[in-house]
């Protein structure tokens, strides 16, 4: 009589089951966003980097520079962007501006130069817990400023829905 192995399964009915040993292992693929829509990789990649820079900083203490990345494709995400342009903190005529709100510190303020070509100003914010978000103005609603950079507090910024 062969020995009953001791790690097979008893079933109620008196048998022997060893189908773990049999059984196909599981697919090796990584679960993943699929590789062909575009907003879908997107969002999966706004994702991983937010659980990075979380990741980094819960065990180092230190921050990734990484959030002006997050950002851009937040802000892409956000405000249906296209994130193929050069789209920065520099901006252009006819592209926005991106001011990131790293998760560094409790300040809410952003700093901006009206002079600076763009359409609009987005700031995006990304929280203490890794969470980001954004609000877009128009350069034509910002204040007028006549010498130098202009100061704007988070709440003060429209809510955009």
């Amino acid at each position: 009589m062969a020995s009953i192995p001791a790690d097979a399964i008893h079933w109620d009915s008196g048998d022997w089951i060893d189908w773990h040993r049999n059984a196909t292992p599981p697919d090796p693929a990584p679960c993943a966003a699929p590789s062909e829509d575009p907003l879908a990789r997107l969002h999966t990649l706004r994702t991983r980097m937010l659980q990075c820079a979380r990741a980094f900083h819960e065990l180092s203490g230190q921050h990734l520079p990484i959030y002006e990345g997050i950002a851009r494709v937040h802000a892409a995400l956000a405000f249906d962007l296209p994130l193929d342009e050069d789209i920065s903190a520099a901006g252009g005529a006819d592209q926005p501006c991106i001011i990131v709100i790293p998760p560094l510190g409790a300040t809410d303020m952003i700093t901006f130069d009206p002079a600076t070509p763009c359409s609009c100003l987005i700031v995006v914010r990304i929280k203490d817990n890794f969470k980001a978000e954004a609000r877009m103005m128009p350069c034509t609603n910002l204040p007028k400023a006549t010498d130098g950079p202009i100061q704007l507090r988070w709440r003060d910024l429209p809510t955009n829905g």
